[in-house]
């Protein structure tokens, strides 16, 4: 049997509205929009549209847009040179006919920042009977620095759901001296895994990354995104755009739940984008 989190029962209300007239409000923060995030914001906007829900949607990354990017993530030649949230935040909320912002003044690498970017709370949609607010991380990001970040904005919230999206890079071979090795490379960069962490009246309901994945707190002399080049990243471990679609897909499945029936039923879900299939780690039972 599998196990569901519901959303709305877990939540304390002020008012005495039925369930079934209560309208779900999501606050999210989107920390990335590079090669996963790009496709996370586009699939997530189009289903916000379609679900025609309220929300309150920001998008944050400080990086420019590179003629490189153009083979791997959804940017023209008329954005290089441009802030990437800017662009997309842009781009989508015209297309879409939505509320979505952009923080591109510098990467969220401590805690008053992320705090700032969750602290507009006055949200009152005309024409609604009872709003549920949900602030909702989600966390497309190629570093553990930037997880750390977020790991302990999550321990420090009262409800949040958190979301966070890796993959592997591509293994490249430099002078490779056995087929084998070629083949370790060819078939490299195809998996990653989605994990939410959720807290609902300050009661952790399933754990997020970091305490999924502890070595995520080991290194702390990592060096912080801003004194990182991308470039460097990217040319160590390429990411294939397959890989990064699947990655899109595998965490807009939680929200699009998450919309329909204002409930989880999973905590994590594996893929591998080369043998074309995801798998879904379902809520352990109590």
């Amino acid at each position: 049997m599998t196990t569901k989190i519901d959303v709305f029962k877990h939540i304390k209300y002020d008012t005495n509205y039925f369930v079934s007239k209560r309208t779900l409000y999501p606050y999210i923060v989107q920390i990335g929009t590079g090669g996963n995030g790009t496709y996370i914001l586009q699939q997530l906007a189009q289903m916000l549209a379609s679900f025609n829900l309220p929300h309150s949607y920001i998008a944050c990354d400080p990086d420019i847009c590179e003629a490189k990017n153009l083979r791997n993530q959804l940017f023209i030649e008329a954005d290089v040179g441009k802030k990437k949230a800017d662009v997309l935040a842009r781009r989508y909320s015209a297309h879409y006919k939505l509320n979505i912002a952009s923080y591109s003044n510098q990467f969220v690498e401590n805690m008053e920042t992320l705090k700032n970017l969750f602290s507009n709370t006055d949200h009152t949609p005309v024409g609604y009977n009872d709003i549920v607010h949900l602030p909702i991380l989600i966390g497309a990001v190629d570093n553990n620095y930037s997880r750390r970040i977020m790991h302990e904005y999550f321990k420090q919230a009262d409800n949040l759901l958190y979301l966070d999206c890796g993959i592997e890079g591509v293994s490249l071979v430099d002078n490779a001296s056995s087929e084998e090795e070629l083949e370790k490379s060819r078939n490299s960069g195809y998996t990653g895994q989605v994990v939410a962490g959720l807290k609902l009246n300050g009661k952790t309901l399933l754990e997020p990354v970091a305490s999924v994945f502890p070595d995520i707190l080991d290194d702390q002399d990592e060096i912080a995104p801003s004194e990182l080049s991308c470039s460097t990243v990217v040319a160590s471990e390429p990411q294939r755009v397959i890989t990064n679609r699947f990655a899109a897909m595998a965490l807009c499945s939680f929200l699009n739940e998450l919309f329909e029936t204002h409930s989880i039923t999973k905590h994590q879900v594996l893929f591998h984008a080369k043998k074309s299939y995801m798998r879904a780690k379902p809520i352990p039972s109590e």
